[in-house]
């Protein structure tokens, strides 16, 4: 016997006309009466969370700073807020309420000496840091192959 059918010069027959499955998963999900627990919960609007703008930022840590850089689009630097609060907390924001995100700083990182610049979109913050003691086991290693 076989699953796939076939005719009777034992070709295969189009899987469009035969599918075994065929509904099968559209009639098993609607019959199905699963308890939706966030059915009667209010929905999630720009009123409970107006921050619509969706961004990435990243944060490096180098040798001498901690850099963050976040890609803010049809934003000039006059738009963009940035600030770190007696916390060490930064937060990056724009001035329209789109966009905002916090970080807190580590305790490396001196809160006085912050720069930040921005070019076409691009918001780079850079936030000094305690140069701290250093291993002396420390080496760079040869990276070898071709490109």
């Amino acid at each position: 016997m076989s699953i796939v059918p076939i005719n009777d010069q034992r070709e295969i027959i189009s899987s469009d006309t035969w599918d075994p499955f065929k509904n099968f998963f559209e009639e098993f999900s609607s019959s199905l009466d699963l308890w939706d627990p966030l059915l009667d919960f209010p929905s999630f609007s720009r009123e409970f969370f107006p921050f619509h703008h969706q961004t990435q930022i990243n944060w490096k840590e180098t040798l001498k700073a901690h850099v963050f850089k976040a890609y803010l689009p049809g934003f000039t630097s006059d738009q963009v807020i940035v600030f770190i609060d007696d916390d060490r907390i930064l937060q990056i924001s724009t001035d329209d309420g789109k966009f905002m995100s916090r970080f807190q700083l580590p305790e490396n990182a001196i809160a006085d000496q912050v720069k930040a610049s921005m070019n076409h979109g691009l918001l780079t913050v850079t936030v000094a840091k305690e140069m701290g003691n250093r291993p002396n086991n420390v080496r760079v290693v040869e990276i070898s192959g071709s490109d």
